[in-house]
């Protein structure tokens, strides 16, 4: 199952397949703040963590990045999918120019 609620330029706009967001995640930083709401990863792992049944044992992938206006909401148990965004997501995390913005956001 691969459920795309949002992936483009806002939480409204037509959906980008997934490459598009794998190719963003290569070129921009994510915004850090999502590292407080899941860490842009969060995993469905039992029927008590979601009202939802549909999604138990699938991860959503949920975020935004910081420089650009490009916003992604994906649920899945693809093992392929799961593997390259969260791939995808640890390597921009790594990325000089997010650690910058994440100093930013908790220095306070």
């Amino acid at each position: 199952m691969l459920e795309i609620k949002s992936n483009g330029t806002d939480w409204n706009a037509p959906v980008q397949p997934i490459h598009t967001l794998i190719k963003k995640l290569e070129q921009k930083p994510l915004d850090p703040v999502y590292e407080g709401m899941g860490n842009f990863i969060i995993k469905y792992k039992n029927e008590n963590q979601t009202d939802n049944l549909r999604y138990v044992g699938c991860t959503h992938f949920l975020g935004h990045f910081a420089t650009i206006p490009y916003v992604f909401n994906v649920i899945t148990n693809e093992k392929v999918v799961i593997e390259e965004l969260t791939k995808a997501i640890r390597m921009n995390q790594e990325r000089i120019d997010y650690e910058q913005l994440r100093r930013n956001i908790f220095s306070y």
